[in-house]
């Protein structure tokens, strides 16, 4: 009986983290492509050049008249979806930056 109140008192407590060197991943992540991943870096690259970056979070996340989609999965899913968005990035006006 003491053996086990002294294996209950040296036992770590549970903390809900993976073990130490492991990662976590999710059983239902979507993995990119290398070609899908060069387009979303590229198109948020760019977004966050033109229009700063909280403004470039809200244009990539909303839906835009002449688009199908919203931008990012837009961009990720095509060159030619990729096209697309920056033809809109490039008319949209250009955020103020502070002085």
């Amino acid at each position: 009986m003491a053996d086990d109140t002294e294996a209950a008192a040296t036992a770590p407590a549970p903390t809900g983290r993976t073990m130490p060197g492991r990662r976590f991943t999710a059983y239902n992540s979507v993995r990119l492509t290398p070609a899908e991943a060069e387009r979303q870096g590229r198109v948020t690259r760019i977004a966050i050049e033109t229009l700063g970056a909280s403004a470039a979070i809200l244009f990539l996340n909303s839906q835009h008249d002449g688009l199908t989609d919203r931008p990012l999965p837009m961009a990720t899913g095509s060159e030619e979806g990729l096209q697309a968005v920056l033809s809109l990035l490039a008319k949209t006006p250009v955020a103020a930056t502070p002085a």
